[in-house]
This record gives structure tokens, C-alpha cells and sequence, in this order.
């Protein structure tokens, strides 16, 4: 049985930053892509500092892809930027062309595991995706949501929330 060896971990976590950074639009400091996550189209998306982007996520950059600072998402998340086109196709059940609308995540966003975020989507800054949402709507700021499709359970305390902001309080991920 082989040991788990750490130094070899944390290279080959680098090697898979360094690669994913010379093919993204753009990428910050301090970003982890988690292993078994797959990015498509990564000419298309852009990263900011400080971000997480956890263990076997599916990722689509066709339609585009704006993840802010200090944001992380949980394992297996799936973000799609395109669709097929089903609204008067030219076969059934729809044809070789796609509908792309970007996605965008503004900053200081926390997204749980196995969350499905679908084209077209902004995520409010400050927001919260509970684990297993189907998020088919744009989320507000600071909003807390879940289910599928996901709607506004609760919003985060504002006023703690801006003060954390202030102080500059943030995760390191």
C-alpha cells in the first residue's frame, strides 16, 4: 500500500494551477482547482484571488465565466454557460447549435457541494448556495438559497457582513 505523501500532493495541485492559468481569460493569486475538476472552454473564464474551486467540479466557459474574489465552491459543482437550442430546432429533440449566456460570480460567494448553476446566472456578492441547489434564477446579494429550483431562504446579518468586508476578514481557501 503506497503512503499518502504530501510534498507530491501540493506539486501536482501546482502543476494543475499552472496549467489551467496559462489557458484561462484570466486567473488571481492564491487559486486552487481541487483534482478531478474538469474546465471547459477555459479561454472564456475569468478568476479572481483567493478562490476555491472544489474536487471534481464540471465547469463551462462557452458562454463565459466571471468568478470574483475570495469565492469557493464546494465538490462537484456543475456551471453551464450554454444550452441547446430546443426553441425551434431544426431536429428533434434539439439541433448542433447552442444558446451561450455567461455566468457570473461576484465576490465573497460561498457555494455548497453538488450545486447546478444554469447559463445566464449572476450570484450576487456575499451570497450563499446551499448544497444541491438547481440555481435557475439570478441570486441577490447576500441572499442565502437552496432547492431545486433554488429560491431566497433567509439574508446574511448586512451589517455584520460589511463590517467583515471592511476589516478585510476573509477566508484564506
Amino acid at each position: 500500500m503506497k503512503r499518502f505523501n504530501i510534498v507530491e500532493f501540493l506539486k501536482i495541485r501546482e502543476i494543475r494551477y499552472l496549467i489551467y492559468k496559462k489557458r484561462l481569460k484570466s486567473c488571481g493569486n492564491n487559486v486552487t482547482i481541487c483534482s478531478g475538476t474538469r474546465i471547459l472552454i477555459a479561454k472564456n473564464i475569468s478568476i479572481g484571488n483567493n478562490v476555491r474551486i472544489g474536487e471534481k467540479s464540471r465547469i463551462s466557459g462557452i458562454g463565459g465565466l466571471t468568478i470574483g474574489n475570495n469565492v469557493s465552491l464546494g465538490p462537484e459543482v456543475l456551471i453551464w454557460t450554454s444550452n441547446h437550442n430546443y426553441d425551434n430546432p431544426e431536429m428533434l429533440p434539439y439541433d448542433g447549435k447552442s444558446k451561450s449566456k455567461p455566468v457570473k460570480i461576484e465576490d465573497n460567494v460561498w457555494i455548497g457541494a453538488r450545486v447546478c448553476i444554469t447559463p445566464g446566472i449572476t450570484i450576487g456578492e456575499g451570497a450563499v448556495v446551499a448544497m444541491g441547489a438547481v440555481v435557475t434564477k439570478d441570486v441577490p446579494p447576500c441572499a442565502v438559497v437552496g432547492g431545486n429550483p433554488a429560491k431566497v431562504l433567509k439574508y446574511r446579518n448586512i451589517e455584520k457582513y460589511n463590517k467583515l468586508k471592511a476589516e478585510n476578514k476573509f477566508i484564506k481557501v
